[in-house]
């Protein structure tokens, strides 16, 4: 499941922040609202997919304990320097979603930046979130996002180049309706001893219907308690790009 990520963990953050605010920051206060909003009570969460371990920093200064789930290696290696010294309570493992395995259950489970849309079929998908069941206590929560079609047909059907601190990022996209599946070729520009280094590697993705991701949560004892089509942009005119899934374990 690293396939994509083997290059860019160490640029990862500096990537997104040429955007901005990374996702992460963006969506951290609606994860928060929706603690609020569906009283999620706990303070034991699992973030899977947890890339460079952003969102486990927040959580873990308003007071969690975090486990962070990564099947890249340079992701978890990236999110463990980040917290190198802290005494926030955060552990990060390199573990493949499909067969997440923790040692204690908890009472959130988070998976976000269209993690999900990362397994390429239904049946990885069902299995992920029946692993993600069983590391809930009862009456535990899910939240996650997924992207939406319009997403794929938007932002995955252009090509753009990024150069920002010292390298250079460059994405070809595509997306095929008829397969419901998306591709992005990635090619990083980045310095090296003799000169600039050229490194390149694919991130494949796969969208989901409502209906679909519904189906599959109601047959892995989860109950949908919310489902929002969202913009997680400062630009209204690009339309809603994401899914908001809230799923309380039943």
């Amino acid at each position: 499941m690293d396939a994509g990520y083997r290059y860019l963990p160490p640029y990862y953050d500096r990537w997104q922040k040429s955007y901005g605010k990374d996702f992460s920051t963006l969506i951290f206060p609606k994860l928060l609202a929706t603690i609020r909003s569906h009283r999620i009570g706990g303070a034991t969460m699992l973030d899977v997919a947890c890339g460079t371990g952003t969102l486990a920093q927040l959580m873990a200064r308003r007071g969690w304990e975090v486990t962070g789930i990564d099947a890249s290696e340079g992701m978890i290696r990236e999110a463990t320097a980040k917290t190198a010294g802290s005494r926030l309570r955060i552990e990060f493992h390199r573990q493949d979603m499909r067969h997440l395995a923790i040692p204690r259950p908890v009472h959130l489970a988070t998976s976000f930046f269209d993690s999900l849309n990362h397994l390429m079929s239904a049946a990885e998908l069902r299995e992920t979130l029946r692993r993600i069941r069983a590391s809930l206590l009862a009456g535990g929560w899910l939240v996650f996002d997924t992207s939406t079609e319009r997403c794929f047909t938007t932002l995955w059907t252009q090509s753009e180049t990024i150069t920002t601190h010292g390298f250079s990022i460059a994405l070809e996209n595509s997306y095929d309706p008829g397969r419901k599946s998306a591709l992005c070729n990635v090619t990083l520009i980045v310095p090296g001893e003799g000169g600039a280094v050229r490194l390149e590697e694919t991130v494949k993705e796969r969208y989901y219907t409502q209906d679909e991701v519904a189906g599959l949560l109601g047959g892995t004892g989860f109950a949908v308690r919310e489902s929002e089509d969202f913009n997680f942009t400062s630009n209204p005119a690009i339309g809603k790009l994401k899914t908001w899934w809230v799923a309380e374990a039943v």
